[in-house]
């Protein structure tokens, strides 16, 4: 199937204003980043030094330190020292963290439950897909 530049570029901004309709709200005491990285320690407890967060998440290094010092300062988690490696480390939720969490996934995920419910399988088959194209470009590195 051939597209035109146009239509590419259609559905290209069409992609990010649905990405921007399902962010986050400024809701609660988190960053939508910091609610990622958060989301990413609990998702993948084995995955939490900052330079595997960084590649599960897409985010740069840097951002990812910053929220996670900005998380540190906030009670969200903590860093404990990398067994057998001096300068590493790596991080856990605390209680506080737990909890904050909770109350951002009930509020950052009501636009996809209302999607789900409105739209039904169709949005339930977007997102399938959209996890099936994100495997595939991760592991071909075609970006």
């Amino acid at each position: 199937m051939e597209l035109e530049w146009t239509q590419v570029m259609h559905y290209q901004q069409q992609m990010q204003r649905l990405i921007r309709l399902l962010l986050p709200q400024k809701s609660g005491h988190l960053t939508s980043s910091e609610w990622e990285l958060l989301s990413w320690l609990y998702l993948k407890p084995g995955q939490n030094r900052p330079n595997q967060l960084s590649q599960c998440s897409g985010m740069k290094k840097e951002a990812v330190s910053r929220c996670l010092k900005s998380l540190s300062e906030k009670g969200y988690i903590e860093k404990k020292p990398q067994p057998g490696d001096e300068r590493g480390y790596c991080m856990t939720l605390t209680e506080l963290g737990m909890e904050e969490l909770k109350n951002q996934c009930e509020a950052n995920l009501d636009p996809y439950y209302d999607l789900m419910r409105g739209i039904g399988p169709d949005f339930v088959e977007l997102l399938a897909q959209v996890d099936r194209v994100v495997c595939q470009v991760e592991e071909g590195k075609q970006v």
